[in-house]
């Protein structure tokens, strides 16, 4: 199991005295929340709830707000409906052990009318150490959930993950629901996840999770989960005292005892039986002999790059050319029979009989790709077989820097097109070694989608059956651009979404663990069980 953080806030409008508790009744029109992962490795949490009064119902003066623990400062949460400030924030008087209550003062919501409401406060911690990958770091958020007795209607549920600066869209990993979309903001350079339930329960429990590399945070922001004993010791302590409460027999008190330490001994034993199967021993030695897509999958570049080298080694073959690119990339195949590897199979059985990609099929391509690499890497080492196939990327790259002639420069983007396309500098090591004089095409050019309209003049070049053709040439700048950009208009048109393609990839590849979280019951009470190992679970309790 993951070692997670489930926010789970329950927030519950209501009156001070539990006699007259039963006369709110409102709807939740729109639920919107922001969950920001800083740089520092804490979070800054946002709300955007809309509240609308049923009529005769009482006015809604008291938003109560369920927080994770205890390391935010009461000081620094801000709260407002439209323009004005609520500044009277308190300790919650209902929502134990953590959370807050917003007054909202003159802003009350009146029988009948609406207003939303903008909360955000500032979490100090988080993050949990992933226990499937200790390279990763994990967390898991409900949005605020109300009483079934106190809302009524659906809701449109939005929440929002921000991933800290930096990081490549393919590095974090939803865990059991996907998200409905994923982007990067190039604005703040950040990864954004975000989910969207138009027709949501509002008095539901809906939990969102993800992963992401520890790397991005500092060490000491990550939480370690509580060793065993502690665990143990813990909830023998918590199962001692409610049996004190419920139950004097010395008897009866022994045998829950009994029962709640092997309990635990076998909730553990069970979690271990959940790890994946697949787990090997780390071999030694580089596996060798990897072609450019399958050194791809080591390096774990993206997959529509790794599609996009798939197909540029079926046009430097003559297997295929690129028909169009605009408005959709169109394939033709022309000779299938030198698609050779089982990975390039795969890829044309993938076009439809119009030569345009079916990304279901290019999805299965590529699980299929995975699952060969991992087998031929039993028995090796992946650090040392990775440094080995960045290494190989470094010299085609020092080939071009070393030549002195426009052939010269011109002989790698005929043999290693696909190594040069590796680099994660590839667009301005591109500029900078071909942005200056004339290129000379290599002979697959005409066959990439571009054609060899473009120049005059040229060099000579043997085809497969040894017969010599003129090549044309280029102006460096124009071919530097025209092929890096065509190298991503290629990636777009054979994976639309990148997420979304690489998630239904990773489900069947390396498929997260369902994690479960803290639920509560709402209402008059708090029904709190949180089954992650150190998970905090907030709950609203008191009847409001």
């Amino acid at each position: 199991m993951r070692k997670i953080i489930v926010l789970s806030l329950l927030a519950l409008a209501a009156l001070a005295g539990p006699g007259l508790a039963q006369d709110y009744s409102f709807t939740l029109p729109r639920n919107t929340s922001w969950l920001v992962i800083t740089p520092a490795g804490q979070a800054d949490l946002y709300y955007e709830l809309t509240f609308a009064c049923d009529p005769g119902a009482h006015p809604i003066d008291i938003v109560d707000i369920g927080l994770p623990n205890g390391s935010y400062q009461l000081g620094g949460a801000m709260a407002r409906i439209g323009q004005t400030e609520l500044e009277d924030i308190r300790v919650s008087e209902y929502v134990k052990p953590y959370g807050v209550e917003v007054h909202l003062g003159s802003k009350t919501i009146r029988p009948g009318d609406s207003a939303t409401l903008f909360f955000n406060i500032h979490l100090k911690k988080l993050l949990y150490r992933d226990s499937k990958d200790q390279n990763y770091v994990s967390f898991e958020f409900s949005p605020t959930w109300y009483g079934s007795k106190y809302v009524s209607g659906s809701t449109r549920l939005e929440c929002n993950f921000s991933f800290p600066p930096g990081m490549g869209t393919n590095e974090p990993r939803y865990h059991q629901k996907q998200f409905t979309e994923a982007r990067l903001d190039t604005v703040e350079n950040v990864v954004i996840y975000r989910w969207v339930l138009d027709s949501a329960d509002p008095d539901r429990q809906y939990t969102f999770g993800a992963s992401f590399p520890a790397k991005y945070v500092p060490k000491g922001a990550v939480k370690q989960p509580a060793p065993f004993w502690q665990k143990m010791i813990g909830g023998i302590a918590g199962f001692i005292f409610g049996i004190f409460k419920f139950f004097f027999s010395t008897f009866v008190f022994w045998i829950f005892a009994i029962a709640i330490f092997f309990g635990i001994r076998q909730q553990k034993t069970r979690r271990m039986k959940y790890l994946p199967p697949e787990v090997s021993i780390e071999g030694v030695g580089i596996k060798r002999g990897l072609t450019a897509p399958q050194a791809g999958i080591i390096l774990e570049m993206p997959l529509d790059k790794v599609l996009s080298m798939v197909l540029f080694g079926l046009v430097k073959k003559e297997a295929v050319e690129v028909t169009d690119r605009e408005p959709k990339l169109r394939i033709k195949v022309l000779r299938p029979e030198l698609a050779a590897l089982p990975y390039e199979k795969s890829f044309l059985e993938a076009l439809d009989k119009y030569g345009l990609p079916d990304e279901v099929k290019l999805r299965e391509a590529a699980i299929k790709l995975i699952k060969e690499v991992n087998d031929k890497m039993k028995g090796f080492s992946r650090k040392d077989t990775a440094a080995y196939y960045r290494g190989i990327i470094n010299q085609a790259w020092k080939q071009v820097q070393d030549a002195q002639t426009p052939e010269l420069k011109s002989q790698p983007l005929e043999d290693q097109f696909d190594w040069l396309m590796m680099d994660g500098d590839y667009k301005n090591r591109m500029t900078r070694h071909y942005g200056a004089g004339d290129v000379f095409l290599p002979r697959w050019w005409g066959r990439s989608g571009y054609g060899y309209h473009y120049g005059g003049g040229g060099t000579t070049a043997k085809t497969p059956g040894g017969t010599e053709v003129q090549m044309p040439k280029l102006p460096g700048a124009d071919f530097a651009n025209k092929l890096t950009t065509g190298v991503e208009s290629v990636s777009a048109g054979l994976v639309g979404k990148l997420d979304s393609f690489t998630g239904g990839v990773t489900d069947k590849t390396n498929p997260i663990p369902v994690s479960s979280g803290g639920r509560s019951s709402g209402g008059g009470g708090c029904a709190c069980a949180c089954a992650c190992a150190g998970c905090a679970c907030a709950c609203a309790g008191g009847g409001r």
